[in-house]
């Protein structure tokens, strides 16, 4: 009788830790955000463009910019990498990552459905100030691959929590161009120069400042009063 009871309740033990256990994993959101190492997926022909469009996140100047050897890859018109804008090469949260994006193309933007080839070619065009990308071409491929491999998981039409940027508050005074003015004198034309345009590092430093991107040199503005 003893060993039945004992039994019995060992039973009841189980299920409600089964039961707890089920709960926890049903209310749990998955960490979209963790790292996905590219480097460690097996080798065929979709996971290898995956690993090369990481490539061409994280050192977009070195495979499209403009001093590459190979002038017909000079697709970028500066020497900023996609992971200046997308951190961690699209895994951080609010830093416009890459984790929702595939399953969420195409999209409505500006009155207009586009695709995600479309999308990146618009970064390419604006944001790199260089020019469209072959919308068939290897280097597209690639990036696809990898933007799909971010995203292998998720939902498909929602944007998981974390995506995009967070919201910018407005400013509690007015505009001023005299003050931007002043800021710009005491904490940027060191590097971009007096009308914006850029000037060459000394020859020992091996880069031109006119082609690099203010966050590959951490450094924090500080506005006057």
């Amino acid at each position: 009788m003893r060993r039945g009871m004992i039994g019995f309740v060992l039973m009841l033990a189980g299920a409600a830790a089964g039961l707890a256990a089920g709960y926890l994993l049903w209310g749990g959101r998955p960490n979209w955000y963790a790292v996905r190492d590219v480097g460690k997926l097996p080798a065929d022909r979709q996971n290898d463009l995956a690993a090369y469009g990481y490539q061409l996140i994280i050192n977009t100047q070195r495979y499209l910019g403009p001093d590459v050897a190979d002038a017909a890859m000079r697709f970028a018109g500066n020497n900023l990498a996609c992971g200046n804008c997308h951190l961690r090469a699209g895994l951080q949260p609010f830093a416009a990552p890459f984790v929702s994006t595939y399953t969420t193309f195409p999209m409505m933007v500006d009155d207009r459905v586009i695709t995600l080839t479309e999308r990146i070619n618009g970064c390419m065009t604006r944001s790199m100030n260089g020019r469209a990308l072959p919308a068939e071409g290897h280097e597209m491929e690639a990036l696809l691959a990898y933007i799909e491999f971010l995203g292998q998981g998720t939902p498909t039409g929602i944007r998981v929590a974390g995506m995009g940027l967070r919201p910018v508050s407005q400013p509690d005074r007015r505009p001023d161009a005299g003050r931007g003015q002043r800021v710009y004198v005491a904490q940027c034309a060191r590097c971009h120069g007096e009308d914006g345009q850029g000037r060459r590092a000394a020859l020992s430093l091996g880069t031109d400042m006119r082609r690099r991107p203010c966050g590959a040199r951490a450094h924090s503005i500080q506005p006057p009063g």
